[in-house]
């Protein structure tokens, strides 16, 4: 078969692409980061006026009909194959002895990667991405395939850095059976991860951390891509006191450790002497952790359908995570609008934030996480400050149009020296 290319196109006088986006689920509804980063780039993309095709995985733990998918993602083109990608402990211990992830493996189907393969040999794409690593089991097998018979560079899209998040929960972990299961993971999904920067056209970086990481592994591209949020014209006025929140899907490991080492080590320093005070929990899948969250003064409101409502109604926000990767696009969007925020280094990571920033208080030992608290609690003009800062952070980094405008430039260049 020859090589084919799509042929320019052009609309109202501009030059367009017809993107082929993988993707791994259906990135709605808007409860999680990694959901909001591909709703935003899709939407992106369609809104500078390319043809934007969308296929992913429907899996069972983040289904949508096909109503649902029209409704919310109508702007592209969704083409879906349903898997069942839910981890168990059978499949986990059978692919312990294969050389092969674990983590990407449960994104393996055959019958997918076939449906893809059919799709691109109908279409004229311009340019293929692969958003975030747990796609790649889909355009895996079709690789070699895919660069032989079409001229279409590849984008990799990382969403984090997936092996080093591993390796913190690795590095925390002391049940011993767990520990080995992650070592040998770990280094499997390192090894892959390693492979799919050296083979594809380019990477784009979700972080500038990840990005010092990307660039000491290849020499190809990198565009770093700030994640973009709502811009909400004012900060709020008003604060709600007496009130702490942390909202995150508690299916992300990281997760659950950030509250369980904040109600351990934190929550006894404030409540001793803020008996009144009341840290509000939301996010998918925190029901099975309940009894690891039970404490004086903690209320469980489960998945909230309204993930803005719930942050500007509960005070303060915090960020106590110490793994992970990539950006907490939780936190860009309560900075936004104006809410004061806490955060570990780690939850701030790939924002040019650090210790002694203007716009959110840091601070990684119990502690000084209490202490930075405290003063916001203590001084309410001082914390409706640090939101203002927060909230003008971000227009200034993460605005919409400008960061797709630059993605776009960035595409744009891949294509041409393709």
């Amino acid at each position: 078969m020859g090589k084919k290319k799509a042929k320019e196109k052009t609309k109202n006088g501009l030059i367009y692409m017809r993107i082929l986006v993988i993707g791994n689920r259906i990135p709605w509804p808007l409860h999680d980061g990694g959901a909001i980063a591909t709703y935003r780039l899709l939407k992106g993309l369609s809104s500078l006026g390319h043809e934007v095709t969308f296929f992913t995985y429907n899996t069972k733990k983040h289904f949508q009909t096909k109503e649902e998918i029209t409704n919310a993602l109508g702007f592209c083109e969704v083409v879906t194959h349903e898997l069942d990608s839910t981890p168990n402990k059978l499949g986990a211990l059978m692919q312990f002895l294969r050389a092969d992830s674990y983590f990407l493996s449960r994104y393996d189907s055959e019958e997918a990667s076939d449906q893809l393969k059919k799709l691109i040999e109908n279409q004229q794409y311009d340019l293929v991405q692969i958003e975030g690593l747990y796609s790649w089991p889909l355009l895996n097998p079709l690789f070699s395939w895919l660069k032989q018979n079409f001229a279409l560079p590849v984008v990799y899209r990382a969403h984090n850095v997936e092996s080093q998040i591993w390796k913190r929960v690795l590095n925390s972990e002391r049940n011993r059976l767990k520990k080995l299961f992650f070592r040998s993971q770990v280094k499997k999904l390192e090894r892959e991860e390693l492979r799919l920067l050296g083979l594809v056209d380019a990477t784009i970086s979700i972080s500038t951390i990840d990005e010092k990481y990307f660039r000491a592994h290849t020499p190809k591209p990198i565009h770093v891509f700030l994640p973009t949020v709502d811009q909400p014209l004012h900060p709020i006025k008003q604060i709600q006191p007496n009130s702490i929140f942390h909202i995150g899907s508690m299916e992300w490991e990281a997760n659950v450790r950030g509250v369980q080492w904040f109600l351990s080590k934190v929550w006894p320093l404030l409540i001793e002497n803020n008996p009144d005070l009341r840290f509000h929990v939301a996010g998918k899948g925190i029901e099975k952790h309940k009894h690891l969250f039970f404490q004086f003064g903690v209320v469980y409101h489960g998945e909230v359908s309204n993930a803005i409502d719930f942050m500007k109604n509960h005070g303060i926000g915090i960020v106590p995570i110490h793994a992970g990767s990539g950006i907490r696009v939780k936190l860009i969007e309560s900075m936004a609008w104006g809410i004061p925020s806490v955060s570990t280094s780690v939850g701030v990571q790939g924002l040019p934030l650090s210790e002694g920033s203007p716009e959110v208080l840091i601070a990684d030992e119990a502690g000084g996480f209490a202490e930075a608290l405290s003063s916001l609690f203590n001084d309410w003009p001082s914390a409706i400050s640090l939101g203002k800062r927060a909230h003008q952070y971000v227009q200034a980094n993460h605005h919409e149009h400008k960061n797709h405008q630059e993605l776009d430039g960035f595409l744009r260049e891949i294509l041409t020296e393709d």
